[in-house]
């Protein structure tokens, strides 16, 4: 008896399937299931490759915390 059923309601999901397939082609104007045609890629040339000038990199000096001011008045700084 279940083999009978199961076979029945896959017959009818088939039925449905094509259908929603009818009702789908109906309703927009071409189908929509169809495989795609062979489509030649298209072949388009690839930007050339630009790239940024270096960087200027400076080395800053290394100070020692130690040598800093340290209760020295701002006019009495050295500016470099």
């Amino acid at each position: 008896m279940y083999p009978q059923i199961i076979t029945y309601l896959l017959t009818f999901i088939k039925f449905q399937e094509q259908m929603i397939r009818t009702l789908l082609t109906l309703l927009i104007g071409k189908s929509m299931f169809d495989k795609p045609k062979d489509q030649q890629p298209v072949n388009k040339p690839y930007r050339k490759l630009q790239v940024d000038d270096l960087p200027i990199i400076e080395i800053p000096e290394k100070l020692n915390y130690r040598n800093l001011p340290n209760g020295v008045p701002r006019e009495a700084w050295e500016i470099p």
